[in-house]
């Protein structure tokens, strides 16, 4: 679903309000088919309205149903959100610049707000790193096969214990303080 700047333009005073169904699935295959595996169709409700200097303001809220790839095992994994997104839009890319970076802020692509864009990119930024079955998550065994086998990193380091030494060291002289800082590091215990 695409919002063209034309049709925008005609909401400077007042908000086009809209209800749509995505079906995400086509976009889902070309950008992250590597994180998603497949998403029931996402019920987006919402407003896009032009603003005083020619930006655009998308709100919108929706719930997304997802079958997401096993972080260990690759296995569908069913996985739910509720999200609100509010970005703004703007025709000239330099323009981003002007806004605090916290701010969602975006160059119009192909003079259109793409909806269907907007709404997997959060979805994407919103996944969790880590998925497991049900099974994984309540301690099943870690995957093996032929001449190889996921180990804990606990399991690594007791058979690897120069490894564990060598970790000790580093985090050790992580913890060491520059000494040029040491009077900043006084400053901020008071």
């Amino acid at each position: 679903m695409k919002f063209p700047k034309q049709q925008l333009q005609k909401y400077r005073n007042e908000a086009l309000k809209f209800e749509e169904t995505l079906d995400l699935n086509e976009l889902i295959k070309e950008r992250f088919s590597d994180l998603i595996i497949s998403a029931k169709p996402i019920k987006v409700t919402g407003t896009v309205q032009m603003d005083d200097q020619d930006d655009y303001l998308l709100i919108a809220s929706f719930h997304a149903d997802l079958v997401l790839p096993s972080s260990r095992s690759l296995e569908p994994v069913p996985w739910s959100t509720d999200m609100a997104i509010q970005e703004t839009y703007v025709e000239d890319p330099k323009r981003v610049e002007k806004f605090d970076e916290d701010e969602p802020v975006f160059p119009l692509v192909n003079n259109a707000v793409d909806l269907d864009a907007a709404v997997l990119d959060n979805i994407v930024a919103a996944l969790p790193s880590q998925v497991l079955t049900e099974e994984e998550a309540a301690g099943a065994p870690l995957p093996e096969g032929k001449d190889w086998q996921v180990i804990s990193e606990a399991e690594f380091m007791q058979e690897h214990p120069e490894e564990a030494a060598e970790g000790d060291e580093a985090a050790e002289k992580d913890a060491k303080l520059d000494p040029r800082l040491a009077k900043l590091d006084e400053f901020f215990k008071k």
